[in-house]
């Protein structure tokens, strides 16, 4: 199970049988997703995913390394679809008609929600004690998919090289797939929000400015909240949101899904709203974790203000990541163009994935091709 016979592994069903206090320094320098409150909010709202978390222990009983896994029975249809390799890695290249009686159940590695994984090391460790704990988790996982059951095993959204360091561990048909990108503003260097518009040329730096007065000029509100005290309101934005993009999700779902994030994450939380005459017609929710401020959804109305996108999805934040100490706003995947206008740099996230055998030739060939969001994002 181990190349180090005094690494212990073992697995836990369930992230409350890990202190967070021992959880915590190996999700320190990771992103919010493999924080304890959003995977214990993710392990209760996803609740038809079975998760596990491999641990690894050292000689003295000290928590090493870890890593979530889910499960993953059925073909999802609410927010796990990005996490479906048959939608992600055959769909968009071939007729995947038939895959999913192949490829499921699924064994995700890594994370189930966020389109971020990480496997999770000890920050004390040298180079070749994290090779050595690597090891012996990525390959408890492989054992933890054949006990499972699973027909496929899969580790999505890394950065390349961390991809290619769990296909070189899992070997043979694993191909490593570039799926998507992720934004971050990084604040380095920028004390306040002049300092933040300091960076862009003459020109752009105009632009933005109109964007920031036109808002403002429009009578609105800028607020901002903790989740809790707006949760009812923004629900039906984020419902509407998701329906405008062919979910069948209806505004109730979402306000468990809210509810149960304030459960787990409400005191990181911060709700910037577009808000007129008591009426809130936009807002993005964030997470502050590590050094960063993490957007994690939006939803608007026909009546929400002009620029309001930008102003509570970016600037907004970048204010706020300022005034409070943070170094970096995470703007996560999609409208890349949009942010990078605005200062984001822009990372390529890739997944590694272990197939059913024998393999059809066409999901073969599916397979070397990369998903179109990360055709999008310039970073295939």
């Amino acid at each position: 199970m181990s190349a180090d016979p005094q690494l212990r592994l073992t697995i836990v069903p369930t992230i409350g049988d890990v202190p967070r206090e021992q959880w915590a320094p190996l999700a320190a320098r990771a992103q919010l997703y493999q924080s304890h409150g959003w995977l214990h909010w993710a392990e209760e709202y996803f609740a038809d995913l079975r998760p596990g978390y491999v641990l690894a222990y050292d000689a003295d009983g000290a928590l090493v390394g870890a890593v979530a896994t889910y499960l993953m029975t059925e073909v999802p249809t609410r927010f796990t679809t990005w996490y479906d390799p048959v939608r992600m890695f055959l769909a968009p290249h071939c007729d995947p008609a038939g895959a999913a009686e192949r490829w499921f159940p699924v064994l995700l590695v890594g994370g189930c929600s966020g389109y971020h994984g990480d496997l999770l090391l000890a920050p004390h460790l040298d180079d070749e004690a994290r090779t050595v704990v690597t090891r012996a988790l990525l390959d408890r996982c492989r054992d933890l998919a054949a006990d499972l059951g699973a027909r496929t095993t899969a580790f999505m959204y890394l950065p390349k090289e961390e991809a290619q360091r769990v296909a070189t561990v899992w070997g043979g048909t694993a191909p490593v797939i570039a799926t998507s990108a992720e934004a971050t503003v990084a604040l380095d260097g920028a004390t306040d929000f002049e300092g933040y518009l300091s960076r862009f040329p003459s020109a752009r730096r105009s632009k933005l400015r109109k964007e920031v007065t036109a808002f403002a000029d429009s009578g609105t509100h800028l607020g901002q909240y903790r989740l809790a005290e707006v949760l009812t309101e923004v629900s039906p934005l984020l419902g509407g949101h998701q329906r405008k993009f062919g979910a069948e999700i209806t505004d109730e779902e979402v306000g468990r899904y809210f509810a149960l994030q304030d459960k787990h994450l409400g005191e990181g939380s911060v709700v910037f709203v577009d808000e007129r005459d008591g009426r809130i017609n936009g807002f993005t929710l964030c997470y502050a974790h590590g050094d960063t401020l993490y957007s994690r959804s939006a939803g608007f109305n026909a009546d929400a203000s002009p620029f309001a996108y930008f102003n509570l999805a970016v600037y907004a934040p970048v204010r706020h990541a300022l005034a409070t100490g943070l170094r970096a706003v995470a703007l996560g995947a999609g409208s890349y163009q949009g942010k990078v206008l605005r200062g984001a740099q822009v990372h390529g996230l890739w997944s590694t994935v272990v197939p059913p055998q024998p393999l059809e030739e066409s999901w073969r060939e599916a397979l070397t091709k990369p998903f179109p969001q990360a055709v999008e994002a310039g970073t295939a």
